[in-house]
């Protein structure tokens, strides 16, 4: 069964250099659809063509790109980076009788900031020049240390055809070994163009990245809540019921409205993604990089890039104002890369790896480009240590999914598997599979439905069995930390209760046992404390002077220090309690439970009062004496007598 593949193949260079006229040849299709740039001869807004190639060596696959044609002259380059951002491959137009021009330079500069790696050279107006080998000489000369210093040249006529072939084949070339346009399920589509048609509605169109799209899908319009019901798709002029990564795509989005000059609504750079997708960001925290090329005619490309400075933000299909602030502090100079923070004058959506290009505020200069390392990022925090260490091992392995994860666990210790997954390029299934494999390896802990650091969660388990240690020593006449008193200790990743209960477990296999809500280290014995050893003795010998017509309870504890010590007492079993006013030695209660046994065998049975007075006792202390002994199976009543069981 014949396969396709999607990819979009972008134009860039100087103004007059034949992009327009070399698509026209390229697909048959003429990109420049508006009056005023058929009369002008330049282009001005973004243009569109389609071209299906085959495969080279694959005959049953065919490559259906997607042309964007984007203007070149220096007043409409936010036009052009509105094109650029979905490019798979880009076709570098250079004329060959006019050579490197200072737009030439500054869409070199934006295509490196972008990352488009791929890249054809199509050496146009070849039938112009005598010596053409010069010409792509002189080319490669102006190429030197940039991403397309080894790109192929291809010398073309496109009014008469010459070189045309070879072109298509080396764009074949160029692709042979691109992946398909990633979709990991978050469908995001960058709105180039938005349009009423009567008796349909809007219209959008862009290019689609992230993920597929059907019809019936709904779609969220960022930054806000406006939920797009998509009624019909479109590529390339031909319907379809489902978009894939890579496809130049038309929405009928009939519940938006188009904006207006006082009507909010969906406009060129606005974007449509997933209604699951998340927030938009009014901070981002970046990696900036600055050419250490010269744009002729640009002396912003020159000067340092201090912070604080008002910068234009080009990301997708749109724009936005922001200030840059350094982590280190300082400023940008050119040939530099530092990691910044962004602050926004409006939200924006992003995920975690996109790019985008920095231009100065007037719009005259294209000074940096960068790709985000954290959406929603704080700004008080920008520069704590904790930040520092997230960010620059984020920038220092930007690609690697293992590594984006363990950023977030490494700094905030725990986090769910919805918080870890949303802002990155990757499904959460990936996401799960990672963190399976990190679990594996013993680098997280799974605690219900969080995942966890793994040397931050032992280091807990290990606070909380130093933490019973150190209150048996200071208390050990004590049973050990009270559980209410250690939940007050604990940080603010335990606000959740399900992570306090799954450390509670935890602690069982580091030797602390919970029982009755007080932790306990296993190997713990309760021993007098110091201060105790006194009012301990002095209760004893209370107890002592007549075992069975014992002081109450509040007699001998008239004090704090004695009533720790009674305590201790009673949970070491010196001394027994006999409700809520009496306490009893332990050898005066089984010496009291052999003499009423005794006079149960000589007697059969007895009442509670004859075994009172054959005691020696008060009913203060014989009633609950006689009825311990029935719970413990000693004695059984029967209405006012008791036997032996």
């Amino acid at each position: 069964m014949p396969e396709s593949r999607h990819f979009i193949l972008g134009t860039a260079g100087h103004i007059d250099h034949g992009k327009s006229s070399l698509v026209r040849a390229l697909s048959g299709t003429d990109p420049d659809r508006l009056p005023e740039e058929k009369l002008r001869g330049v282009t001005i807004e973004l243009g569109f063509a389609h071209l299906s190639l085959p495969a080279p060596d694959q005959p049953d696959l065919t490559y259906e790109l997607g042309i964007v044609d984007v203007p070149g002259h220096s007043d409409f380059i936010n036009n052009m980076v509105a094109g650029v951002g979905g490019m798979d491959a880009a076709l570098f137009v250079v004329a060959a009788d006019d050579g490197w021009m200072p737009q030439s330079e500054e869409h070199l500069h934006i295509l490196s900031y972008l990352g488009i790696n791929r890249v054809v050279i199509a050496l146009t107006k070849a039938d112009l020049v005598e010596d053409i080998e010069f010409a792509a000489e002189f080319v490669r000369e102006c190429l030197k240390g940039s991403i397309m210093e080894d790109a192929a040249i291809i010398p073309v006529s496109s009014i008469k055809g010459e070189g045309i072939p070879e072109l298509q084949t080396e764009i074949t070339r160029l692709l042979a070994d691109a992946s398909p346009p990633a979709d990991f399920g978050k469908p995001t589509l960058p709105v180039d163009r938005a349009f009423q048609v009567k008796g349909i509605g809007t219209v959008v169109t862009g290019t689609l990245s992230g993920g597929s799209l059907k019809v019936g899908d709904n779609l969220r319009l960022q930054p806000g809540n406006d939920i797009a019901h998509v009624r019909s798709i479109q590529n390339h002029n031909s319907s379809v019921q489902s978009a894939v990564p890579g496809m130049r795509t038309a929405l009928n989005v009939p519940d938006l409205t188009v904006a207006g000059r006082h009507r909010f609504g969906v406009h060129r750079g606005a974007l449509l993604t997933g209604t699951d997708a998340g927030e938009p960001s009014e901070t981002i925290n970046v990696e900036l990089t600055r050419s250490d090329r010269e744009i002729p005619g640009q002396p912003g490309t020159k000067r340092v890039l201090p912070a604080g400075r008002r910068v234009r933000v080009h990301h997708g299909s749109g724009s936005m104002g922001a200030r840059i602030y350094y982590l280190d502090g300082g400023s940008l100079a050119p040939g530099q890369t530092k990691i910044a923070q962004l602050r926004l004058d409006d939200p924006r959506f992003f995920l975690v790896g996109d790019r985008f290009v920095l231009r100065d505020w007037s719009g005259q200069s294209t000074v940096a480009g960068g790709r985000v390392l954290e959406t929603n990022a704080q700004r008080r925090r920008f520069r704590s240590d904790q930040q520092k260490s997230f960010l620059e091992s984020r920038a220092a392995d930007s690609d690697s999914l293992h590594s984006l994860l363990l950023s977030v666990l490494r700094r905030d210790h725990t986090a769910t598997l919805q918080k870890l997954a949303t802002p990155l390029r990757s499904t959460p299934a990936e996401v799960q599979a990672t963190l399976k494999s990190l679990a594996d390896s013993g680098t997280c802990r799974l605690l219900g439905d969080r995942f966890a650091d793994a040397a931050w969660w032992d280091s807990q388990i290990d606070a909380v069995r130093q933490a019973v240690l150190a209150y048996h020593k200071s208390q050990p006449d004590l049973p050990g930390l009270p559980l209410q008193d250690f939940r007050k200790s604990l940080s603010r990743e335990f606000s959740n209760e399900a992570l306090v209960n799954e450390l509670l477990q935890s602690i069982e296999g580091a030797g602390v046992t919970n029982a009755n809500n007080v932790l306990t280290s296993k190997d713990f014995s309760s021993s007098l404390a110091d201060d105790i050893r006194e009012p301990a003795e002095r209760i004893e010998n209370a107890l002592k002077a007549d075992p069975l017509n014992p002081p109450g309870r509040a007699e001998i504890t008239p004090d704090g220090p004695s009533r720790r010590a009674l305590s201790f007492l009673t949970r070491s079993k010196r001394v027994i309690s006999l409700g809520d006013k009496a306490v009893i030695l332990a050898s005066a209660l089984e010496s009291a439970e052999r003499a009423v046994l005794a006079h149960l065998d000589q007697h059969g049975q007895a009442t509670a009062s004859e075994l009172r007075q054959c005691l020696g006792t008060s009913r203060r202390i014989a009633m609950p004496l006689l009825e311990g002994m029935d719970e413990k199976g000693l004695t059984i009543r029967d209405g006012d007598h008791r036997r032996k069981k």
